[in-house]
C-alpha cells in the first residue's frame, strides 16, 4: 500500500491544434509522466475542444498517462475548478498546456518540502520563457510581496486539496487574477507555506494571462474588494499600492498614511520595510542660490545620476560612476 501523499496534476486544454500548442502539450505530458515521484495522477480537463484535440488526448489516456474529463467552454479558471472537484490527490498542482516541470525531481522536491515542514502550500521559482527565446528567472522570495502586486508563478504552487476545496475553488470574481486572489487568501488565513529558491517549472509567456491588458486595474479592484474596502482604502490607494507607484510617485507623508491603513500587521511591516529600502536607494543633494533658492539638485537612483535645474528641470542623466567623476 502506497502511504506517500497522492499528487494531482491538473492540465486544462482547449483546441490545441488551433492554438498551436500541440508540441508544448506533449512536453507538458512528458514532464509529468517522467517525474520520479511515484504517486501522481494527471487529470486533463478538455474544454469541449472541436479541432481534434480529443484524439491527441486519447493517445495519452490510452497509454494510462492521464484521465480526461470534458467541460463546457467557460474559460480556464472554470476548467481548473472542474479539476479541483474530480481529483483524488492529497496535494494539487495546475500545469498549463504550454508549461512543464524543469526536471524529473520537481514534484518530489515540492512534496518532500511540504511533508518535512508540515506545510499547507508550497511555491518556488520558475523560468519565464519569452516568445523570442529569452529566459528570465521568476522569483518571489517573500510571499508578502504578493500584496504589492508581485505574484509567484502558479505553476509552482502545490496546495493541500482540502484547503482549496474548502475555499470553493478559485474565486472567479476577477478572472485575470484568480491565482493572485488565492495566494492572498492563503497568506491572510496564515496557511503555512514553504518556499523553494530554485526553478521547478518552465512558464511560457504568451498564454492566457500574458495576453491580457488592463490587468493592473483588475488586480487593484481585486485587492480593494478583498481587503482595501474594509480597511477604509479607496480604489486609487489600492491601485497605487498594488502597482508599486506608491514608493516612487508619492511623498513620505502619503506612504506613512497609506501604511497606517494596512490592517494586516505583517503586510504593514513588510510595506514599511520595502519603503525604507526604497528611500535608502535614493541619494539627493540640492545646491541653493543665496542659501534658499534651489538652483541644482543632484540625485542618484538605482545606478543613475541626474541633475535638475531649479530642482525640477532635468539637464543631465548618466550612470552613477560617470556622474561621480563629473561632480
Amino acid at each position: 500500500m502506497n502511504t506517500t501523499p497522492r499528487v494531482s496534476i491538473v492540465t486544462c486544454v482547449w483546441n490545441l491544434f488551433q492554438e498551436k500548442r500541440v508540441e508544448t502539450f506533449r512536453q507538458t505530458m512528458e514532464s509529468v509522466h517522467d517525474q520520479t515521484y511515484g504517486n501522481i495522477e494527471h487529470i486533463i480537463i478538455n474544454n469541449n475542444s472541436t479541432d481534434g484535440t480529443d484524439k491527441l488526448i486519447d493517445e495519452y489516456v490510452n497509454k494510462g498517462w492521464a484521465k480526461c474529463y470534458f467541460h463546457p467552454v467557460q474559460g480556464l479558471w472554470h476548467a481548473m475548478n472542474k479539476g479541483i472537484k474530480v481529483v483524488t490527490g492529497d496535494y494539487i498542482n495546475f500545469m498549463n498546456s504550454d508549461d512543464c516541470f524543469v526536471s524529473e525531481e520537481s514534484v518530489k522536491t515540492a512534496v518532500n518540502a511540504m511533508v518535512k515542514n508540515q506545510a499547507d502550500w508550497f511555491y518556488a521559482d520558475a523560468n519565464r520563457i519569452f516568445e523570442d527565446g529569452t529566459i528570465r528567472r521568476w522569483f518571489v522570495p517573500d510571499p508578502n510581496s504578493i500584496f504589492l502586486g508581485l505574484c509567484p508563478c502558479h505553476q509552482t504552487l502545490f496546495l493541500k486539496t482540502d484547503i482549496i476545496r474548502n475555499y470553493g475553488g478559485f474565486d472567479l470574481t476577477f478572472p485575470l487574477c484568480c491565482d493572485d486572489r488565492m495566494f492572498l487568501r492563503l497568506l491572510a488565513d496564515k496557511k503555512k507555506y514553504v518556499y523553494w529558491p530554485k526553478p521547478i517549472a518552465n512558464f511560457r509567456q504568451g498564454g492566457f494571462s500574458s495576453k491580457q491588458t488592463g490587468y493592473q486595474n483588475e488586480y487593484a479592484q481585486n485587492f480593494h474588494d478583498k481587503f482595501g474596502r474594509s480597511w477604509g482604502m479607496t480604489f486609487d490607494e489600492c491601485y497605487t499600492l498594488y502597482s508599486g507607484y506608491a514608493f516612487s510617485h508619492n511623498s513620505i507623508k502619503y506612504n506613512k498614511k497609506l501604511a497606517q491603513k494596512i490592517r494586516n500587521d505583517e503586510w504593514r511591516r513588510y510595506y514599511l520595510k520595502r519603503y525604507k529600502e526604497h528611500l535608502a536607494s535614493l541619494k539627493q543633494t540640492t545646491l541653493y542660490l543665496f542659501g534658499f533658492i534651489p538652483l541644482v539638485k543632484k540625485r542618484t537612483e538605482y545606478g543613475t545620476g541626474c541633475l535638475y535645474l531649479f530642482g525640477v528641470i532635468p539637464i543631465l542623466r548618466t550612470n552613477t560612476k560617470a556622474f561621480k567623476k563629473l561632480m
